[in-house]
């Protein structure tokens, strides 16, 4: 039986993405774009990703790129 674990989206938390384990850096709303709410991530080496729910994951060169909303 698979059970499904709650992740917390908050930020210094360590959430589960496909089969990479991120850290959430910080959250960022996006009013008017009508996409949910983006979050800045990073891995244990130091990259960055921008992460969108039902959108998709992508990595960045920065964290500043990660803040932009999209």
């Amino acid at each position: 039986m698979i059970t499904r674990t709650k992740q917390i989206w908050e930020p210094g938390q360590t959430v589960k993405v496909g089969f990479m384990t991120l850290k959430v850096v910080a959250k960022v709303a996006t009013p008017g774009n009508w996409l949910p709410d983006q979050y800045a991530l990073t891995n244990d080496k130091g990259a960055f990703y921008c992460f969108i729910p039902h959108n998709g994951l992508t990595r960045v060169g920065s964290l500043a790129e990660a803040m932009i909303a999209a």
